[in-house]
């Protein structure tokens, strides 16, 4: 019995010291540390096997000069393919005139009619003919011939009322005239640009009324008028323009049934069309 106490003691004794020798070979130093030492290996090798090359600038030709030396920069934003820019490639901010009217004659035949006068109505045509020495300015000349027709307001005056209503009846009038053009511009009218030219009109002439004929010297002949008005073109053609105008020509006359004379005033809406001669302007090239 005692011999198996023995050899199982023999036994534990002989476990216990290789265990503790194990124990004893173990490192219980900081692991950081351990960490840390291979890492510095490392950048140490690393730094060793890269001491052959050099990072540094590029090295240059010794021929270079300060323009080979400039960085290579990205060129901005354009097109692929580089090309000239021509005139008509160009979009203009301001786009010219539609026409020019310099150094041309005008000729506006038109229809004619009264807006202000209750009681009788003038209507009738007229002709107007016109020089550009500049593209604001006109000197011109128009002609035009009138009717005038009672209304219903006259019936109804002179049989429910007892009115006596005195009237001028101009027949015809001529005028001349200073034409001064300072507007310009377009405008979108359903889904298209309209181009349109404003201009104001004054000057002087004469006017043929139904009394001028008159056996009484004091109403016969012509009478001196004046006229002051402002129209606009709206512009299809170089040659071509439709024209609208109010213009009131003022005149003293003494009408039929008195003996006074009084200031009579004719505003007009004219409105016709306007042809350009020559039909293509001559300074479009100057443009």
């Amino acid at each position: 019995m005692n011999r198996y106490l023995y050899a199982a003691s023999l036994v534990l004794l002989l476990a216990g010291e290789r265990s503790w020798a194990q124990f004893e070979g173990l490192d219980l130093s900081d692991d950081s540390a351990k960490k840390d030492e291979p890492k510095k290996d490392s950048s140490k090798k690393k730094k060793t096997d890269d001491e052959g090359l050099d990072l540094g600038a590029p090295s240059k030709p010794a021929g270079a000069t300060a323009d080979d030396r400039k960085p290579l920069t990205k060129k901005d934003d354009g097109p692929v393919v580089e090309r000239d820019v021509t005139q008509e490639d160009r979009v203009k901010s301001v786009q010219r005139k539609l026409y020019l009217k310099r150094g041309r004659f005008e000729l506006a035949p038109a229809f004619t009619v009264n807006i202000n006068d209750a009681y009788y109505t003038k209507l009738g045509g007229q002709i107007r003919a016109a020089f550009y020495p500049a593209d604001t300015l006109a000197i011109a000349a128009r002609f035009a011939l009138i009717q005038t027709l009672p209304t219903d307001d006259v019936r109804t005056a002179k049989r429910n009322l007892s009115s006596r209503i005195f009237f001028s009846v101009p027949i015809w009038d001529a005028m001349a005239d200073l034409e001064w053009s300072p507007l310009y511009g377009k405008v979108a009218i359903f889904n298209s640009i309209l181009h349109f030219d404003g201009y104001f009109i004054g000057g002087g002439g004469v006017v043929f009324t139904e009394t001028s004929a008159a056996n009484d010297a004091s109403r016969a002949g012509v009478k001196p008028a004046f006229d002051l008005g402002l129209g606009l073109r709206f512009i299809t053609k170089d040659w071509l323009a439709v024209n609208v105008s109010l213009v009131n020509t003022a005149y003293v006359d003494t009408p039929t049934g008195t003996t006074q004379s009084a200031l009579q005033n004719m505003m007009m809406i004219n409105v016709g069309v306007s042809i350009f001669f020559p039909l293509k302007s001559t300074f479009r090239e100057a443009e």
